[in-house]
């Protein structure tokens, strides 16, 4: 049990619902998006579909299930998706990929998370080419890049790759679950994100605070498809603008504020750069997250993380030698103050110990 006040860094997902996200909820228009339509999740496909600049949106559970859905839309069983083996598609979801869609994953290693189209090649010549052989087909990104601390993509980059991947006859999903993030540190649009990718996906229960949901955007024909495999995957939604709602407030008022969760992650990272026992480059934050190596507290990471907890601190175990931190809604600079305060007090005491 501590004996500080508790700050949660684990995951922008621990924002807590604010009374006028509440409101939005409790006010909501609603019908029963499976039979006649849900007026409200209709209202925020719509938007999405103009924020991304896509003809057609759908409103789904998760970011996960956004993701195996564009993978259903643009492949066949047997089919290979060319990916990053840090991203979310082959980190995590490497098993729903295979038992949902029957693909397999390619997966390049890029030293910081930007497939290019150096990459691109090695994955398509690396492996034999026959038709009894998996066929690539899609390409899957991520934007921004969770594991390499939050890192924003640039779009030249994603231009430059769609031009290679369309002279190699393939697609292109997006996997933008902080893609709002991305497009504020940017300051480029959603639209001129996304207008590098066939379908994009973006979550609103992380950097945007909703409580529930994700948006997959592209083709209607596309769209059309992933409707009836949401279906079939038990994604089938009711009353669902209740949750439409929330993510409606979201766009709405929680785009513009992710700068503050920005500016805490850098200040954050600022204040841990300077003490020995931090590995961290305060110019590779440029979102809400940072993984912070603790290799010289001579403490693992689950060590850390665990005494760190005992300190009110809340952090997530990122590998066996780092952490990782994420800023987020209700997280003020005073928290974030007080967070390093207790983190350099117990990488000065872990220090002495081993002295």
């Amino acid at each position: 049990m501590t004996k500080f006040p508790r700050i949660e860094l684990r995951s922008d997902t621990l924002s807590q619902l604010t009374t006028a996200m509440r409101m939005a909820m409790a006010e909501a228009e609603v019908g029963d998006d499976t039979w006649d339509g849900d007026p409200t999740t209709r209202r925020l496909e719509r938007h999405c579909a103009e924020l991304f600049g896509k003809e057609a949106a759908l409103f789904t559970t998760s970011g996960t299930l956004s993701n195996q859905l564009a993978l259903r839309v643009h492949t066949a069983p047997g089919d290979e998706i060319i990916t990053d083996t840090k991203y979310h598609v082959n980190f995590y979801e490497s098993a729903a990929s295979a038992g949902l869609a029957g693909v397999a994953l390619n997966a390049v290693d890029s030293p910081d998370g930007v497939i290019t189209p150096e990459l691109l090649r090695l994955a398509l010549q690396r492996k034999k080419r026959a038709p009894q052989l998996a066929e690539p087909t899609l390409v899957c990104l991520e934007n921004t890049v969770n594991f390499h601390s939050g890192r924003v993509i640039p779009l030249d980059s994603l231009r430059v790759l769609r031009r290679h991947t369309l002279d190699a006859g393939l697609a292109t999903h997006l996997d933008g679950a902080r893609l709002a993030n991305a497009s504020v540190a940017a300051g480029a649009s959603l639209a001129e994100f996304a207008e590098p990718a066939d379908t994009v996906a973006m979550c609103f229960s992380k950097g945007l605070a909703a409580p529930f949901g994700s948006i997959l955007t592209g083709p209607a024909d596309l769209i059309d498809k992933a409707a009836r495999h949401r279906l079939a995957y038990g994604g089938g939604l009711h009353q669902s603008g209740v949750m439409a709602a929330a993510a409606l407030y979201a766009l709405e008022h929680n785009v513009e504020r992710l700068r503050e969760d920005h500016y805490h992650a850098r200040l954050l990272c600022k204040l841990l750069s300077g003490h020995p026992a931090f590995g961290v480059d305060p110019d590779a934050v440029e979102t809400n997250i940072l993984v912070v190596d603790v290799s010289n507290t001579g403490l693992s990471a689950t060590d850390f993380v665990r005494a760190a907890a005992t300190e009110g601190v809340m952090l997530a175990e990122w590998t066996p030698t780092s952490f990782r931190a994420v800023t987020r809604l209700g997280l003020d600079e005073t928290a974030v103050l007080a967070a390093a305060d207790r983190l350099l007090g117990l990488a000065d005491r872990t220090r002495e110990f081993d002295a």
